[in-house]
């Protein structure tokens, strides 16, 4: 029967490409390069799910964004997810389109946990929480998974809460208890729900009758995380992933069989799945940036480079135009790439685990930026405004980035954010200032703002910021708190290249938007969105014109000196957080105190034995926020 099938499975691979090389897209170029990768607005964002959408266009979540669409032509368009019923942004994860074409998307966010349904022509998000009480509940969930169900409703993993999901169109959300800690999830071809679980086992739910079974995996409870990805491979097996175990599987839904694929770049942290049109599995590889692909006949795997290592590419789907599309939240990017003509060259080796022995690591590329084992992070604002005296200034996303990793305390008591190995403590572009010089005039500047003076280069006035001193970081109760000396800096050809706004002490303390630092168990490093509203005393400036000439009436048009009262940083930005992993520069003094508080999970740990059994189940309905 096994023989037969995979005959059978030879001939549809066959015809499958040979029907891919008639039906052309039309008004779709050939990439010029085997990968092509589309840059976010703001990479931080970590790109995770992924889902085709209408018209050729292929949707993501971001954990620390929101959700986008990139369109046929390429083009990204972000739009923001609302906040939950405790005033709090959710962390849009996994991503899925229903039979009928609408999109779904999970937060997994342990606070309210959620599932979101996408209205692709505007963008907008209806968001569903999930019951937390009840006999089977999502209390202190992660919703790490989503697909479209064997009955046209969408299903849905609650980790932590070790219940499995299904709400359909309704709102109406039905609970299933597994006993179990399920992960990822897809439909198999025997109509049931099967899943992968952190326990290191595979999971099977009657829709039917709510009953639960589980299979063990030979390498199961192996590295971290144990279990991946799975889906319904063109053979009828079930493929999954075991990126703790450097391991691609398949189980035979009848016999129950597991066979494992060793990756052949260890280490390399295989982690998404999809079925490609070819008749073969493609895989993401977090930790080596590479893309894999499995003959499902001979078992064989071959691994194809991206671009760039530190890309962790994570989630991939079968998408528009016959494409591979999938996210490289390590690099902040959505990548696609033919499975007919895949890259070339020499695979890319995996990071190496922070500690010997240790498990995978996906890492980002801002972990370079920091020697290894210290705690590294980088901060990046994605909007915001300042008030400084009568002067306003929106800030466009990207704007300021801090970067660096924390070094011992100094004389003031707090640790210090030492420079970036590599790059730049501090990047601020210039920010254009609308009017130009003449528009920050009293009482006449916004209408002369406006004139045809305005667009004369001598005009022209640019801000951007520099450090006066270091950056002191505190830690209170998990969080983290900076204080910066900043000067800020009017770039225009009269005022010359000297005058400054500074040194102003700020307290830059970011507030978790998300309610605390998010981590998404298929990645090596926390993220958040952060809230940055920071009075400051603003001293007068100075340096203006030829031996500052001009002070005077920079300081009449702006209002300076000014109190803190009348100034305020009201920024929002995405923080990331991870342990450094540049080999070079290593210093001698570490804060293993600052990494106990800071990249700890703070996730509640569950274990199979404290989950309600199946085939215990909840039904109960939801409106939409």
């Amino acid at each position: 029967m096994r023989h037969r099938r995979r005959r059978a499975l030879s001939l549809a691979a066959a015809l499958t490409l040979g029907a891919g090389a008639l039906a052309a897209v039309p008004g779709v170029a050939a990439a010029a390069s085997p990968v092509t990768e589309i840059a976010l607005p703001v990479p931080d964002v970590v790109p995770s799910g992924l889902a085709a959408g209408p018209g050729g266009s292929v949707w993501y979540a971001a954990n620390s964004g929101g959700i986008g669409r990139v369109d046929a032509a390429g083009k990204v368009t972000e739009y923001a997810v609302g906040e939950n019923s405790k005033d709090l942004l959710g962390i849009p994860d996994a991503m899925a389109a229903a039979p009928d074409g609408s999109l779904w998307f999970t937060d997994i966010s342990t606070t309210v946990p959620r599932v979101g349904h996408v209205d692709p022509a505007t963008g907008k998000a209806a968001l569903y929480e999930l019951p937390a009480t009840g006999t089977v509940n999502f209390k202190n969930a992660q919703i790490t998974g989503i697909t479209p169900g064997p009955d046209g409703a969408m299903w849905f993993t609650g980790r932590s809460s070790g219940a499995i999901g299904r709400i359909d169109a309704s709102g109406t959300v039905t609970a299933y208890a597994t006993g179990l800690v399920p992960h990822e999830l897809t439909t198999g071809p025997d109509k049931a729900i099967w899943f992968t679980t952190s326990g290191g086992t595979i999971g099977r739910l009657d829709p039917a009758t709510g009953e639960v079974a589980s299979y063990p995996t030979p390498n199961g409870r192996n590295g971290n995380p144990v279990m991946g990805g799975i889906v319904t491979g063109p053979d009828g097996d079930l493929w999954f992933t075991e990126p703790g175990a450097g391991k691609v599987a398949r189980i035979d839904p009848a016999t129950h069989a597991v066979t494992e694929y060793a990756t052949p770049v260890a280490d390399s942290m295989p982690s998404g799945i999809a079925a490609g049109p070819d008749g073969k599995l493609w895989v993401t590889e977090s930790a080596a940036s590479n893309i894999a692909s499995v003959d499902p006949l001979a078992g064989a795997m071959r691994e194809y480079p991206l671009p760039a290592t530190l890309s962790a590419p994570a989630r991939i789907i079968s998408g528009p135009g016959g494409r591979l599309w999938f996210t490289e939240p390590g690099r902040g990017l959505i990548g696609r790439l033919d499975p007919a003509s895949p890259p070339g060259g020499t695979r890319n080796p995996a990071v190496p685990p922070v500690r010997a022995g240790s498990s995978p690591n996906g890492a980002a590329r801002f972990m370079n930026q920091c020697p290894a084992g210290q705690i590294c992070q980088t901060q990046v604002t994605t909007g915001g405004s300042v008030k400084i005296g009568s002067f306003e200034q929106e800030l466009p996303a990207g704007a300021i980035r801090i970067s660096g990793y924390l070094g011992a305390a100094d004389e003031t008591g707090d640790l210090v954010l030492k420079p970036p190995v590599a790059g730049r403590q501090l990047e601020s572009a210039p920010v254009e200032v609308p009017g130009g010089l003449i528009g920050q005039l009293p009482l006449v500047g916004p209408v002369l703002g406006k004139t045809p003076a305005a667009m004369w280069d001598v005009n022209r006035l640019t801000v951007t910021q520099s450090l006066a001193g270091p950056i002191h970081v505190s830690l209170s109760g998990g969080g983290l708190g900076a204080k910066a000396s900043l000067n800020v800096h009017l770039n225009n050809q009269l005022l010359g290249t000297t005058c400054v706004i500074g040194p102003i002490e700020a307290n830059l303390a970011p507030a978790f938007r998300t309610g605390s630092l998010a981590f998404n168990p298929a990645l090596s490093w926390g993220s958040a969105q952060i809230g940055i509203d920071a009075p400051v005393a603003v001293p007068a400036a100075k340096g203006c014109g030829p031996f500052g000439i001009l002070d005077g009436v920079i300081n009449q048009m702006m209002g300076l000196p000014s109190p803190a009262s009348a100034n305020t940083m009201k920024l929002t930005g995405v923080l990331s957080l991870a342990a450094g992993i540049n080999p070079g520069n290593t210093p001698q003094s570490r804060t293993p105190a600052a990494e106990t508080e800071l990249l700890k999970d703070a996730r509640t740990p569950v274990l199979p034995g404290d989950l309600p059994a199946a085939p215990r189940r909840t039904t109960v309905r939801v409106a939409p926020r």
